[in-house]
């Protein structure tokens, strides 16, 4: 089969690879599309945690190729979108049924070593097919299906915030993430989203997704605070959710938020940020992060797709073949091209 190796820092190659063999408990998914993710964009440029030599690619889904003979409930020929990682099912945090704090959960991770190689690849092998495979909606492609996995992430955010119908709440950052907590806010009744974002482009997907107001042109600090507060009666947003992951972003949103309000942070930071937690202090505000999603969060996406509540359209900037991952995918989306999610198709 034809694989994208990371085959160093800043290198990818399209190689061949054999088709994986499957053992009596695992299956074998022909991937329909796979998104290019920022984590993996970090990884093709200074690794992270992402070893050289993995097939990267977590956002994918696909048709089921093969099956193992101990593997019950699926079926060759079905289309599923695979959640990325299976849990140890030991550690504290999954007998609590917070599964995306397993304490594994990186080295079990796919794509993000070549244990567990992912989806920019044509076939991948399911090593837990029952805590990684879901089954799609009829009317769910995989191309939609492939934006399940990053919705997921922004369904979790929202959904372990103390977000509530009425809310007036912050969004800083209008990429893929952004954008899916734009559309999960307006399905659950908030009052007002404003919405940080410099790119024009992405400024209009935002509003047409469900943002109130975005604040695009404006970089000064003061004047935004100035902006926010004045659009919440002077109290500021009940919730900020930062979601860009730059040092300026999350000190905006300490200024953004009420007292007694919350930060949520979902943005992955490539370097440290000067923080001061006086503000907090003073504020009484609360700062939580958020990683990840667990299955609950994954049939709850998969049935806003189902039901149509989700726009997909807009997300999709592009789908390319496999051989273009390296030029029309990781360099054009690293040279700040307007896209939003760009999906490779093996």
């Amino acid at each position: 089969m034809k694989a994208a190796v990371l085959e160093a820092l800043e290198k990818i190659k399209i190689v061949e690879k054999p088709k994986p063999a499957i053992g009596p408990e695992e299956a074998l998914v022909k991937v329909g599309a796979c998104g290019i993710c920022g984590s993996d964009l970090h990884g093709f440029l200074d690794g992270g945690v992402i070893q050289v030599g993995t097939v990267m690619g977590h956002e994918f889904a696909g048709v089921i190729d093969e099956v193992g003979d101990q593997v019950m409930g699926f079926t060759p020929g079905e289309p599923v979108v695979i959640k990325p990682y299976f849990q140890c099912g030991e550690c504290r945090w999954c007998k609590k049924d917070q599964t995306e704090l397993c304490v594994e959960l990186t080295e079990r991770f796919i794509g993000n070593s070549p244990s567990y190689d992912g989806g920019f690849a044509e076939f991948v092998k399911i090593s837990h097919p029952e805590k990684m495979l879901f089954k799609l909606p009829e009317n769910v492609t995989l191309e939609e299906a492939a934006l399940i996995e990053p919705l997921a992430t922004s369904f979790h955010c929202v959904h372990t915030s103390r977000f509530k119908a009425g809310d007036r709440v912050v969004v800083i950052g209008a990429g893929p993430i952004g954008l899916g907590i734009i559309q999960i806010l307006k399905l659950g009744g908030a009052e007002k989203i404003i919405v940080l974002q410099r790119s024009p482009e992405r400024s209009k997907i935002a509003e047409k997704l469900g943002a109130d107001v975005v604040l695009s042109s404006k970089t000064d600090a003061q004047e935004l605070m100035e902006d926010v507060y004045g659009l919440t009666d002077g109290i500021g947003a009940d919730i900020v959710f930062e979601a860009a992951g730059a040092p300026s972003a999350f000190q905006n949103a300490m200024n953004f938020v009420r007292s007694g309000g919350q930060v949520m942070v979902v943005g992955i930071y490539s370097q440290e940020v000067p923080f001061n937690p006086t503000l907090a202090v003073m504020k009484g505000a609360d700062i939580k992060g958020s990683v990840a999603y667990n299955d609950d969060d994954y049939r709850r996406v998969i049935g806003f797709f189902n039901q149509k509540k989700i726009e997909t359209d807009l997300f999709i900037s592009d789908v390319i073949s496999l051989d273009d991952i390296a030029e029309k995918g990781f360099k054009r989306l690293l040279s700040g091209s307007k896209g939003i999610k760009i999906l490779v198709k093996p």
